[in-house]
This record gives C-alpha cells, sequence and structure tokens, in this order.
C-alpha cells in the first residue's frame, strides 16, 4: 500500500525507498563514517543499504542541493568538504528560524510528542558518551523543527542544522558543556508545554548564542 505524505500526494514505494535511502547516507555524512572528500559508491551503498540503484540516487541528489555531496564532471561523487569557520555562519540562519520554530511550537505541538521528547531528555547520564549526546541534541532540534508545522522551515533549519552538526562530529572532542546544553532544551520544552510563545523563542535563541560563544571560544582562541 502506498503512503501519503504531509500534503496528501500518494508516494510511490520509490519514493519511500529514496527518503531511507537520504536518511541513511545523511546520517554517515553527519557522523563523518564517510569522510569528508571520499568517494561516494552508489553501487556500495545500494549493496550496504540492499537498495537498488534508483532510490541511491535520488538521495544523493537531495544531499547536492543540501550542501553534502558535491559532483565534479567526469570526476565523480564526494562527500562535501568540511569547513569550521563555515559553524557560524549556519547559525547566523538557525538562530532566528529556530527562535520562530519555537514559538509555533507553542501552537501546534502535540502533548504525545512533547511527552516522548520530555522522556529521552530525562534519560539522559552526565557521563554519556559524547556522539550520544550529540545525538539527542539533533533528535531535539528535529522536535521542534516537526512541531513548528511547516515544512518549508523544517526543510531550511534541518539543512542548516545538518552541515552544523557535521562540523561538530569533526571537533566532537572539544565541544564543550554538553550535557548543560541538554538541560537548556529541557527549558525550551517546557516552555513549549506550558505554551509560552515569548519564552520558547527567548530560550531557543539563547540556547544557540550561548552555545555559539562557547565553540567560539574553544576553536578559535589565541591562548
Amino acid at each position: 500500500m502506498s503512503a501519503v505524505s504531509f500534503v496528501g500526494v500518494v508516494e510511490t514505494p520509490e519514493e519511500l525507498l529514496a527518503d531511507r535511502a537520504y536518511v541513511l547516507i545523511r546520517d554517515l555524512l553527519i557522523t563523518l563514517e564517510i569522510a569528508p572528500g571520499s568517494v561516494i559508491n552508489e553501487e556500495v551503498l545500494g549493496r550496504t543499504f540492499g537498495m537498488g540503484r534508483t532510490p541511491i540516487r535520488e538521495a544523493l541528489k537531495r544531499l547536492v542541493l543540501e550542501k553534502l555531496v558535491v559532483v565534479y564532471p567526469r570526476r565523480g561523487t564526494f562527500a562535501a568538504d568540511v569547513q569550521i569557520q563555515d559553524l557560524a555562519l549556519t547559525l547566523d540562519v538557525r538562530i532566528p528560524l529556530e527562535g520562530l520554530a519555537a514559538v509555533r511550537a507553542t501552537r501546534f505541538a502535540e502533548i504525545g510528542d512533547i511527552a516522548a521528547m520530555d522522556s529521552l531528555l530525562k534519560g539522559i547520564s552526565a557521563d554519556e558518551d559524547k556522539k550520544v549526546l550529540l545525538d539527542i541534541d539533533a533528535q531535539f532540534h528535529r522536535f521542534l523543527y516537526r512541531c513548528a508545522r511547516n515544512p518549508y522551515l523544517e526543510s531550511t533549519l534541518s539543512q542548516y542544522l545538518n552541515l552544523s552538526m557535521r562540523i561538530l562530529h569533526l571537533v566532537l572532542d572539544r565541544v564543550p558543556n554538553l550535557p548543560i546544553h541538554l538541560a537548556e532544551q529541557k527549558e525550551i520544552l517546557e516552555a513549549i508545554r506550558e505554551r509560552d510563545a515569548e519564552k520558547a523563542e527567548a530560550t531557543a535563541k539563547q540556547h544557540l548564542v550561548t552555545f555559539e560563544n562557547e565553540m567560539n571560544a574553544v576553536l578559535f582562541s589565541r591562548d
């Protein structure tokens, strides 16, 4: 049976496979399991995921548009390079738009969504592996975008989150205070639960501003 998408358009099995391929390849790129600058082989990916080349190719086209993959004529398809300096540029986009997403989430987030995210955040251990904490951080932001119930906003923010996360995985050993930042996300979630748009917007923005300042101090300090 075909599935129905957000806008009511029936998706074919090939399109559903392409969506799955997109998520799988995206996550390999974000976590640097596909290293920056390395060749991407459609046939190898197809064998790895048990898919034909069509969904893999469609997923890669999408990842090219999102600047995670680059295609060079007569050379092939490659994982995009990572530039640490781009973190500030991605946050320039994310800070105001995440504030907007938080405001919309106070209107549209469902109780079940809030409860599921609350359970995830409460289960965090202070000595959790950094990769696990970073994955939970990404899950929270994707939750926020989804709850905004605006596919254009979600798509834009997801693209810049992916680019940000890729940079953070590159410098994972230097990322500071992840448990503290996840605690701040509990405050954002509480504001959403209380349907307090002003508090949600301010907290979501400050969360990213604080993180940007801390990352700048770690990455670009001359000390």
